[in-house]
């Protein structure tokens, strides 16, 4: 399999760390539409593969391991169910008051993130 010189490039950003299209996009300073069709490209080529997390993905090299999640117990996962619910309880709550459209979406964030951790390690959100 051939690559282009552009391509070349992206592989060695991407051993770098970098592993989103976003953060790819800025440091080839190019839109991130652009950053995400040259990582499909790569993706189609074999060289990447694609993870999702939430509404977020991720690329990383085929030669390199996944990144290992740090080890939780029950107990951890527990406190994050519970906090979970907490911040959705909040999140209704703060839907009937006057907050601007950022602090609402940091709300939101939060909870999203919580709720993705849940996901990844096979547990209910009940």
């Amino acid at each position: 399999m051939t690559l282009t010189d552009r391509e070349k490039h992206i592989v060695e950003i991407l051993r770098r760390g970098i592993n989103s299209p976003t953060l790819l996009a800025s440091e080839l300073k190019i839109t991130q539409s652009g950053a995400t069709q040259a990582l499909q490209k790569l993706e189609r080529k074999g060289v990447v593969k694609r993870t999702k997390i939430g509404r977020n993905a991720l690329y990383r090299l085929t030669e390199e391991k996944p990144p290992e999640e740090p080890s939780l117990v029950d107990e951890d996962l527990d406190l994050i169910r519970e906090s979970y619910h907490a911040l959705s309880k909040v999140w209704s709550h703060l839907l009937r008051l006057d907050l601007s459209h950022e602090e609402l979406a940091k709300v939101r964030e939060a909870r999203n993130l919580l709720e993705e951790i849940l996901v990844r390690r096979g547990k209910s959100l009940d």
